[in-house]
């Protein structure tokens, strides 16, 4: 077991002294890696944060639930039970005919054709109303609420606009799609990379190996240095994609939480994820590792190393 480590750690040792002695093609294959692996990465971000910010739209789900005109307080109290009852629904608030009258009279003030016609108006054609406003975003759960409380008795109808949501479902799902086949294809793209820079490296120290083997080294001590040189490349790789995810984030934050100000929200991209940086590093050194198995055994056999 000694051995083992031992053996590890001066690979590991090798691969970290070749690539200082070689910096400059070093840093151009990890910085190849850190683009294929940041592309993908801000498709992730933008759509997290695409439904984050369904978060800061609540109002634009609110159900309004309109009430017969002849509903009696007993009817709204029952109503005002069912409602508080629902697991669905997140908070709800009642606006009664006669609040609605007044508002309605004071919003017309400042439009005289609307002020004589609601003048003219013998009662208040108002119904009492519940603004209700539900715990999920989700276009079929929202729809789902809707026809619940519409068949509830002493309710007229229930109205609620889920146009966007489905829109906005639909891109996400849509994002979400386009981010997996990106990601597939540049993961694809990074294995032929790093296998063919691992291969090269084999063929200009094949005479070593063969040395090497001669001397009794098996093809896992050999394979050891170039397995850790791939995981090296993507672990670099995979760092250098934070660091230029993090910068075109911060970027961009500066113009979203202008808009945002314009339109009176606190929204703001969010710039740490440490959930998506460390799935980034764990796949690019997992891609960095494949790659280089690949191409090791390839070489290895192709010099008739056994």
């Amino acid at each position: 077991m000694k051995n083992k480590l031992n053996h590890h750690f001066q690979a590991i040792k090798l691969v970290l002294l070749r690539m200082r002695n070689n910096p400059l093609p070093s840093f151009m294959i990890s910085l190849v890696v850190g683009v294929a692996m940041c592309l993908p990465g801000l498709f992730y971000i933008g759509i997290d944060n695409l439904s984050k910010l369904t978060n800061h739209m609540q109002n634009e789900t609110e159900i309004s639930l309109f009430l017969k005109l002849d509903a009696s307080t007993t009817t709204i109290t029952e109503i005002k039970a069912l409602l508080a009852k629902n697991a669905a629904i997140k908070q709800f608030h009642l606006v009664t005919k006669d609040e609605a009258w007044v508002k309605l009279k004071a919003a017309s003030e400042t439009n005289n054709d609307n002020s004589n016609t609601i003048h003219q108006l013998d009662k208040n054609p108002l119904p009492d109303a519940f603004f209700i406003q539900a715990k999920s975003n989700d276009p079929i759960a929202l729809e789902a609420l809707k026809d619940e409380l519409q068949s509830i008795s002493g309710v007229e109808q229930a109205l609620l606009n889920t146009e966007w949501a489905k829109r906005l479902a639909t891109l996400l799902a849509l994002g979400k799609k386009i981010t997996f086949f990106i990601s597939i294809l540049l993961g694809i793209a990074l294995l032929v990379i790093i296998g063919n820079t691992v291969r090269m490296q084999i063929l200009t120290q094949k005479d070593e190996i063969e040395v090497s083997h001669l001397m009794g080294a098996t093809s896992s001590f050999i394979r050891t240095p170039f397995l850790y040189a791939g995981m090296f490349y993507g672990l670099f790789g995979g760092l250098i994609a934070i660091l230029m995810m993090a910068g075109v984030v911060q970027l961009f934050n500066d113009s979203v939480t202008q808009i945002s100000n314009l339109y009176s929200s606190d929204f703001s991209l969010s710039l740490f994820n440490n959930n998506l940086f460390l799935a980034i590093i764990g796949i690019a050194t997992s891609i960095g590792w494949l790659g280089s198995y690949l191409a090791v055994n390839r070489s290895i056999a192709s010099i008739k190393i056994n």
